[in-house]
């Protein structure tokens, strides 16, 4: 454990203890800082076999798991520097834990012989040793934090003014977007990006906004990129692009090939697009909806897969037969999740109130399921009515990502919580969320929502390229040698122009204007590779396979496919990358 990790919990107590009974937030901190998984060897090692330490292994690091995703909760709850520091500090020191329990001795021994037994326990073998190869020593790691909250802090600063060398750039005082007095530069930019009409003011006031805090990040960035490339030169491969796409099976040649494939030139250039969307045509107007009928609509339509949701905590007393079938959700706090007469888990409902009135649609796993342990949990918050279609297409994602999480558990944690099975999650989220609009025949987004998807999707791409591009550089971006990196400039520009109709001669400074760089390594295409392979699943599925063995196959899984068994079952082979480049194409995945 770090000296500074000692220091953090003593500081924390210190500021904590005295208002813990009343914060239940501080008091979790407090208890989490002070956690110490119990894994002693001895009694470990006294089981007769392999299988049964497995099991032993998965009872004494549960709580770590759960403690965990618990942070994940909180983490929209912290409202001060404080508690989130101290969430901050949790995380580190759970990592801290996880790695010396990984690299204890009888874990070791445990992980040499689980490739030899039969699924799921040679499954769990492989993802303790991605596990042990993603980790960081606690130096490293350290070090690495640091850097990525430096990076955020720089980008999270609002206090900035908007000057301009063009009299010309500056809005009159009709238009002026400073004159409330507020000096956040997010609100004042998308301001002045709609209103400015002059294209070339537009564009230079973005370019600029892109490299704000680029003096105070280059240190950071530069840090990363030199610990990232040692890392990987340690594994034995040239560059951190390398190292981190083998864990999914890709090179940097393949991804770049993916990312051509996903290119589509909306010739509409990111100054611009804010003027673009307010000309483009509105949500279509929709009669507001009580979201507790929405998800009643959409519990009825996952019937025919063999989902069942049963309701708890209503209030029947007093109530007809009529009151309670109208209001079958009103005053449910929670609702039980089965499939085929087993219990998945249990969903907590938090309908927010006129007085906290908001139309975010937020969802967060409370507890992941894993089966002989525990059942799984998760919290649902959403407007209490429904006013915009989008918000509907919120509300069937979020429960969609509700009901992959409860569904896909397993024996063991690692095989099936979000964070370490990326891929399948999110596929199978997609593939349910898109099953559900099928079945409820919602109408399209409006053309202004249909746009913001397709640049988001381009920005995607775009940054994606910047971070492939970043990570396969093995040299400095800071410094002498400096000018090797600056030499992307012109790639990058090409990547930038293909996607939005016009140049960028100093595209490198890309490196600087988003934060996934720093924290999602070269891993920021994988929602696009989901989004392809969702699509695909879609369109070449075989029409002979129903619904129901679809989503028993994909989302639950019993049988512990990996996910290239569960695509050569659905899709049919070839399922190699090359092979699924191709297909995307072929398929037509590329979002027009």
């Amino acid at each position: 454990m770090l000296k500074s990790i000692f220091v953090a919990t003593l500081f924390f107590n210190i500021l904590a203890t005295a208002n813990a009974v009343a914060n239940p937030l501080a008091l979790f901190i407090e208890q989490c800082l002070q956690y110490q998984p119990e894994l002693e060897p001895d009694k470990l090692a006294s089981f007769q076999s392999v299988e049964q330490q497995a099991v032993e292994f998965e009872k004494r690091t549960i709580a770590l798991n759960n403690i965990n995703d618990r942070i994940q909760y909180y983490r929209p709850f912290a409202n001060d520097s404080l508690n989130k520091q101290g969430l901050l500090w949790c995380q580190l020191h759970l990592a801290d834990e996880l790695y010396a329990l990984t690299t204890a001795a009888q874990t070791q021994y445990l992980i040499d012989k689980l490739p030899y037994l039969e699924s799921p326990y040679d499954q769990l073998g492989q993802r303790l040793i991605t596990i042990i190869r993603t980790q960081w020593p606690l130096i490293e790691k350290s070090q690495l934090h640091s850097a990525q909250a430096s990076i955020h802090q720089a980008l999270s600063r609002q206090q900035f003014t908007m000057q301009f060398n063009q009299q010309d750039c500056v809005l009159t005082q009709k238009a002026n977007i400073e004159s409330d007095g507020k000096t956040n530069i997010d609100i004042n930019i998308a301001k002045y990006l709609i209103k400015q009409p002059n294209e070339y003011c537009r564009k230079q006031a973005w370019l600029a906004y892109q490299i704000r805090a680029k003096a105070q990040q280059t240190p950071a960035l530069a840090l990363i990129h030199q610990l990232q490339q040692q890392r990987a030169i340690q594994q034995q491969y040239s560059n951190t692009a390398q190292a981190q796409l083998s864990l999914h099976g890709l090179d940097p040649t393949q991804l770049a090939r993916f990312l051509a494939s996903q290119t589509v030139d909306l010739d509409i250039a990111p100054w611009n697009i804010a003027r673009a969307l307010s000309r483009a045509s509105k949500s279509s107007s929709m009669e507001t909806m009580s979201s507790t009928v929405f998800l009643q609509q959409i519990f009825d339509s996952l019937e025919s897969i063999g989902l069942k949701f049963e309701l708890i905590n209503m209030d029947k007393s007093n109530a007809s037969a009529d009151d309670i079938e109208h209001n079958r959700l009103s005053n449910t706090r929670m609702i039980r999740v089965w499939h085929q007469q087993r219990l998945l888990g249990e969903i907590f409902t938090y309908p927010h109130s006129k007085q906290q009135y908001s139309r975010n649609v937020d969802g967060q796993l409370i507890k992941q399921t894993v089966i002989g342990h525990q059942f799984g949990q998760y919290a649902l918050s959403f407007p209490q009515h429904l006013t915009h279609s989008i918000q509907q297409q919120k509300l069937i994602i979020a429960l969609s990502q509700a009901i992959v999480s409860l569904a896909q558990g397993g024996q063991f944690y690692f095989l099936t919580n979000r964070g370490q099975n990326i891929d399948t999650h999110a596929i199978a989220t997609q593939w349910l969320a898109h099953y559900i609009k099928q079945q409820l025949n919602l109408p399209e987004l409006s053309g202004r929502h249909q746009l913001a998807e397709q640049y988001q999707q381009q920005l995607g791409v775009f940054r994606a390229k910047v971070s492939l591009a970043f990570y396969q550089y093995q040299g400095d971006i800071e410094g002498e040698k400096q000018d090797d990196w600056l030499s992307h400039n012109q790639s990058l520009s090409v990547a930038f122009e293909q996607s939005f109709g016009q140049q960028w001669p100093s595209a490198t400074d890309a490196i600087y204007s988003y934060q996934a760089i720093a924290n999602e390594g070269i891993n920021h295409y994988l929602p696009l590779w989901h989004n392809a392979l969702t699509q695909l699943i879609i369109s070449e599925t075989p029409a002979r396979k129903s619904a129901k063995e679809i989503f028993t196959l994909l989302v639950v899984n019993e049988t512990y496919l990996t996910l290239n068994d569960q695509l050569e079952q659905l899709i049919g082979p070839p399922i190699d990358p090359h092979s699924l480049i191709r297909r995307f194409k072929h398929a037509g995945t590329t979002q027009q």
